[in-house]
């Protein structure tokens, strides 16, 4: 009998597998956990009693747990890329500055039967890609950085056996730059009135600002009976305005023709007139919150599953504008990119959890998450597609306590867009009509952690 549960935990664990595969989409901004029993969850857990991990997504979990005292500290990685290729020329341009430090923190305290506290560090939003020089959407944005470095209290209370609350309350760090190029027309200072065009200069605009934003989330659990369980949350936006300071960014001058296109002529670099004023965007933005509703199954002692269905409001989403140079005597020049609304939509997080030994835990998860931008507006900065991963991971009971280790692959949805072929030339910017480019990608979340009861 215990072999015939086994086969069907890891079967149905395969089958979480399965399904994930065909529906890998695009890289989510939202990060499903920083700890790696989340990540391996693919980020199911609101409704999965007596685990410290799970509530860090909701509070309402610390009143289920078994433990006077626990806490689980964590490290990993999480790498991004993005990549643009230009159908015209099949040259595909691949961004850097790929890698970034995932910690994360736990821990409760049990005041009472009914009363527990806890205390959580995570990241709930991350975005990291710099396109080169070839990128032909440069003018539209060719760089950003995203971190947001969440600490909040919680709280969480049993009103009864079945019922359960909870509340979490902190400040969320929001690191944010933004790089794009512009260009601007060089007058010739020998013309007559210095008024005569020359050539074309490049160079990049930057800016940058990070400020502590309030956040907060409200959860609740329910336990039907002693085999199924619902949970759910809400997280609240993050939303401040950054102070942003504006200055020009490592890529640039560069000196172009009029056309804009071929080398510049002669003496454009030395026409250059000082003067030119820098100013960074308004600087607000709202990363969105969100609805989950989860579904618990206990099925048997070896093995657990649920399903969450999530309502991301991407229609709060909001960035910060172009940094914008007016050059002395001249009009001003900024970013060339549309202000496009973003959107809402539904998404799901599939978990299953195997115990295949005594020490040892098995973990499978999958996961969907909704476009923020309809497809014409893609592109490698902003992302904007939906979103997917698939995710495992494993615990192993040693030292007294837990080492959990945690791993999601995530793909970038391959998009055809029309409006990233972009030129500049003396009469301003534009795009070539009809011109298509790919835009692709793929990331990966791991993370190691070890937890213990006190």
């Amino acid at each position: 009998m215990a072999r015939m549960r086994v086969r069907i935990g890891v079967g149905t664990l395969g089958l979480l597998a399965g399904l994930g595969a065909p529906h890998l989409a695009a890289q989510s901004w939202a990060l499903p956990a920083s700890d790696p029993v989340g990540i391996a969850r693919s980020g199911a857990g609101v409704a999965y009693g007596n685990s410290l991990e799970a509530a860090a997504i909701n509070p309402a979990l610390l009143a289920t747990l078994r433990d006077d005292r626990s806490a689980y500290l964590s490290a990993g990685m999480e790498l991004q890329d993005a990549n643009a290729a230009l159908q015209s020329n099949q040259q595909t341009q691949v961004s850097s500055n790929r890698n970034r430090f995932l910690p994360a923190m736990g821990a409760a305290w049990r005041l009472n039967p009914t009363l527990v506290l806890g205390l959580k560090l995570d990241e709930p939003f991350m975005r990291h890609v710099e396109m080169p020089m070839e990128y032909t959407g440069r003018f539209q944005g060719q760089a950003i950085d995203l971190a947001t470095r969440r600490l909040e209290g919680q709280i969480g209370w049993a009103a009864s056996p079945n019922w359960a609350f909870g509340a979490s309350l902190g400040l969320t760090r929001v690191q944010y730059s933004w790089d794009n190029m512009v260009r601007t027309v060089i007058n010739n200072p020998n013309s007559p009135g210095g008024t005569t065009p020359l050539g074309l200069m490049e160079t990049d605009l930057h800016q940058e600002g990070d400020k502590l934003a309030p956040s907060y989330s409200l959860g609740f659990r329910w336990a039907l009976d002693s085999r199924w369980t619902i949970g759910g949350t809400y997280v609240g936006a993050i939303k401040t305005t950054l102070p942003l300071s504006a200055n020009y960014g490592p890529n640039g001058p560069n000196y172009y023709a009029l056309s804009g296109y071929g080398s510049a002529p002669t003496g454009t670099s030395t026409s250059v007139k000082p003067g030119t004023q820098l100013q960074p965007s308004s600087g607000g933005i709202t990363l969105p919150g969100k609805l989950t509703l989860g579904l618990r199954q206990r099925v048997n002692t070896l093995f657990t599953w649920e399903a969450d269905v999530r309502y991301m409001m991407g229609a709060q989403m909001e960035l910060p504008g172009y940094p914008t140079a007016t050059p002395a005597g001249g009009g001003p020049v900024s970013g060339s990119g549309e202000n496009t609304a973003f959107r809402s939509g539904f998404g799901l997080s599939l978990m299953g959890e195997l115990t295949i030994m005594k020490n040892w835990v098995a973990r499978l998860g999958v996961s969907l998450d909704p476009g923020l931008l309809p497809s014409s507006n893609v592109e490698p900065l902003v992302g904007g597609a939906k979103s997917s991963g698939m995710s495992a991971g494993v615990g192993y009971r040693v030292f007294g306590g837990e080492v959990n280790v945690g791993y999601q692959y995530r793909q970038v949805q391959v998009t055809d867009v029309q409006n990233l072929d972009g030129y500049w030339k003396s009469t301003g910017y534009g795009t070539n009509p009809g011109s298509v480019t790919r835009v692709g990608g793929m990331g990966h979340l791991w993370s190691v952690g070890f937890k213990k009861a006190f």
